[in-house]
């Protein structure tokens, strides 16, 4: 559900960037305060590489407050438009600040974490209420929709969401939302994307699979600094989430599916068959009887 990084106290590595980036694939965007005003970038085209160069390039420091976003899609479509930060404010007019890909404000901007389920309600009830704003145009999501109802009731508004949100404005950094963390020195919405350590002395690397360094094929420990995906990487997350799941240590499971395959029903005639433990293996349970299968 996408993740925040506040830099006003250290200013991230680049690998602690691409780690964000990669568990949160759907673009990206940043905003940091100068010259009593705040500037902000967002789009599919900002990865960790293009922050990291863009905060080598403007010297940004901590004392900018720069802030990072990188989003998974949950509501809208994954597009330039509905990555964060999202402007908040209203214009002369009386209609709130549009939404753009770059800019500069003297108002603020808006970073959120996590799925608002209440969006649509909010949104028809501050239309119909109000006959004179109009809902936006264009695509829209769950986070744009927030940052519209702030736009025109104010920021005090986001205390209602029970959300994680960042507003960045010139005067500094207001943060909304409990469950907030630390990473390397930088306070973030979430940890999920931070490498762990699993059971086979690997790391989630990828954000979806496990790569161990050593890891089990029978009884042999066999070490490698490269994995193959398909032979190895599926079997031990398997492996990993089935003993988990079981409350066995992953040498009880291994052991245990070995046992599995060796196991002889006595009854050829009975309902399952010498093989009903192959699924264990991850392959579809067999069917060694003479009976047709169940329905």
């Amino acid at each position: 559900m996408c993740v925040i990084l506040q830099c006003d106290d250290h200013i991230p590595k680049l690998d602690m960037l691409k780690d964000a980036e990669k568990t949160n694939r759907d673009g990206g965007g940043f905003a940091y305060t100068r010259d009593g005003l705040v500037h902000w970038e967002k789009g599919l085209h900002v990865t960790a590489e293009y922050v990291s160069k863009y905060v080598k390039k403007h010297k940004l420091t901590k004392k900018n407050n720069l802030i990072v976003h990188f989003r998974i899609g949950t509501h809208g479509a994954n597009n330039d438009m509905l990555c964060h930060p999202f402007p908040l404010g209203m214009n002369k007019d009386g209609s709130a600040l549009s939404n753009r890909i770059r800019g500069s404000t003297r108002q603020s901007v808006m970073f959120h974490n996590g799925v608002w389920t209440e969006f649509d309600e909010f949104a028809v009830k501050l239309a119909f209420n109000s006959p004179n704003i109009r809902i936006p145009d264009g695509d829209m999501s769950d986070s744009s929709i927030m940052a519209w109802c702030a736009s025109h009731k104010g920021i005090n508004f986001l205390e209602f969401t029970d959300e994680k949100v960042i507003v960045l404005s010139p005067k500094g950094i207001t943060r909304f939302g409990d469950g907030w963390t630390t990473v390397d020195n930088v306070k973030c919405s979430n940890d999920l994307f931070e490498k762990t350590t699993n059971w086979f002395g690997g790391t989630l690397d990828d954000g979806y699979l496990y790569k161990p360094v050593n890891y089990h094929r029978g009884d042999n420990v066999i070490k490698t600094d490269k994995v193959d995906n398909d032979s190895v990487n599926k079997m031990e997350c398997a492996d990993f989430n089935d003993a988990y799941d079981m409350d066995y240590s992953t040498e009880e499971f291994l052991k245990m599916k070995i046992e599995a395959k060796e196991y002889s029903c006595p009854d050829t005639n009975g309902f399952y068959c010498d093989n009903e433990l192959d699924y264990y293996d991850g392959k579809v349970m067999k069917y060694n009887r003479e009976e047709e299968e169940p329905q």
